[in-house]
């Protein structure tokens, strides 16, 4: 990070910026020092750092990030090119590039399928809720957002990078080796399944998310063995995908006091 702060025209920052575009695979970028901080924390494979002088100092004081900055992997930025370059409209001043490996799913526990989700943030805070509550690994149908785009592991917290995560995954043969595995897959919604206060699906589960507009498609519906619902009340038709996975995942993991099945009950709905 010594000499001058890359300018805009800089090669490096033409990668970087390719590598923001998701031109490498293998590659992503995690956006602001408190997120950068914490991935490092948590072992997350940090390649490169690209900031302005304080962001740079304070990756520099962090034991998981020293090594980085000390390798020569940390440098100074142009404070408005950084500004340009950043995913985010109101970057905190460091930008890390992080390897990023897709999973393989095993039918093991609960996993999330995300089934053509379209918006990277809805990702990301599904990411996160799957890991916050329990799941083992999440996948995303072919045509959903991608899970490793800087905006997608912003919403996530970082937990995209740490939660066993695939993309572009069938859902017929990944419902497949949940059943020879002795679990089943099953198709979520608001209505036409099985009330959630009352479902007591074996493991391991595979949970089927739709489309934020569309819901879940027909072929998915059909390789599904049952259905579960969160009821709903006030003329709701639907839930966002992210505040649906929690709400799943909470009640499967017993945990009380869920403000949307809370406020159900109380209004007399089913148990």
């Amino acid at each position: 990070m010594r000499g001058a702060p890359l300018g805009r025209h800089s090669s490096r920052l033409a990668r970087l910026r390719r590598i923001i575009q998701r031109e490498e695979r293998d590659l992503t970028v995690a956006d602001g020092v408190k997120l950068v901080l914490e991935l490092a924390r948590l072992g997350a494979p940090i390649v490169e750092l690209y900031g302005e002088a304080d962001a740079l100092e304070a990756a520099r004081a962090e034991p998981a990030l020293h090594r980085v900055v000390e390798s020569g992997r940390a440098h100074l930025v142009d404070k408005r090119a950084l500004t340009h370059l950043a995913p985010t409209r109101q970057t905190q001043g460091l930008l890390a590039v992080v390897a990023c490996t897709p999973s393989t799913v095993r039918p093991e526990g609960v996993v999330v399928y995300l089934d053509r989700v379209q918006d990277p943030g809805n990702v990301g805070a599904a990411v996160r809720c799957a890991s916050a509550l329990g799941a083992s690994a999440l996948a995303c149908s072919p045509g959903c957002a991608d899970p490793f785009a800087p905006r997608s592991v912003r919403a996530s917290g970082g937990q995209a990078l740490l939660l066993p995560v695939a993309h572009s995954v069938d859902f017929a043969p990944l419902a497949a080796r949940f059943a020879e595995a002795g679990g089943l897959a099953a198709a979520t919604g608001s209505a036409g399944g099985t009330p959630l206060r009352r479902w007591k699906p074996r493991l391991p589960l595979l949970l089927a998310f739709g489309n934020e507009g569309q819901g879940l498609a027909p072929e998915v519906t059909s390789a599904c063995r049952t259905s579960v619902q969160v009821p709903l009340t006030g003329g709701v038709e639907s839930l966002n995908v992210a505040v649906a996975v929690g709400v799943i995942l909470a009640s499967l993991a017993g945990l009380a006091g869920s403000p949307i099945l809370d406020l159900h009950t109380m209004k007399g709905g089913p148990r």
